[in-house]
């Protein structure tokens, strides 16, 4: 079975989390497991609390298949040595690694860009929040999420897209149905 890590700061985006984890349990029967930075339960900006499987320094992630960095201010307040040395990690093993909106900030922080093409909540904005962040000039300005090889980011408001690209990397021969879930959320700007 496959296994998915969610990492939820303080204050992490309910919009932005909804899709990619319920497209992945409930269509693709991937087992998720919520990482918070100290393993206690952690409230969205909506206020639903999240309860936490591990916390963010727990040596048994390195296990999982594929990690997702879940957007909130609390990202770029900075980088969280352990969260990069484990996706660093991660990505040079194959495993999909994907952060949506300031969940960017920790895969730019882990050089993960270098050499990639990537988007977030604005060019400028990652800069600062990341200033000097390797690969900057791979910066792709764009509505969707921007995929390169295993790396999948996004800005916050390309939840649907990024949790189809998520989904695209952790089960390639579902195409049919990954597409029919972005084109069922497509309706809703298509109808006059």
């Amino acid at each position: 079975m496959t296994i998915a890590v969610a990492f939820l700061q303080p204050g992490w985006a309910d919009w932005e989390v909804g899709g990619v984890l319920a497209l992945l349990r409930e269509h693709l029967k991937v087992q998720i497991e919520i990482a918070t930075p100290t393993g206690d339960p952690e409230t969205s900006i909506g206020g639903v609390l999240a309860a936490a499987d591990y916390r963010f320094d727990d040596p048994v992630l390195s296990d999982a298949d594929a990690y997702i960095l879940i957007g909130s201010d609390e990202w770029a307040k900075g980088e969280n040595p352990a969260i990069s040395a484990l996706i660093r990690q991660a990505f040079a093993d194959g495993k999909p690694v994907a952060g949506i909106c300031a969940g960017t900030t920790a895969l730019a922080h882990a050089g993960l860009f270098e050499g990639r093409k990537h988007t977030s909540n604005g060019a400028e904005w990652l800069a600062e929040q990341v200033p000097g962040y390797a690969g900057a000039d791979h910066y792709v300005d764009s509505a969707k999420a921007v995929v390169d090889g295993k790396l999948v980011s996004a800005s916050g408001l390309a939840p649907v897209t990024f949790a189809a690209a998520v989904a695209r990397l952790i089960a390639p021969e579902a195409e049919e149905m990954i597409a029919g879930y972005v084109a069922m959320f497509a309706k809703e700007f298509s109808e006059a």
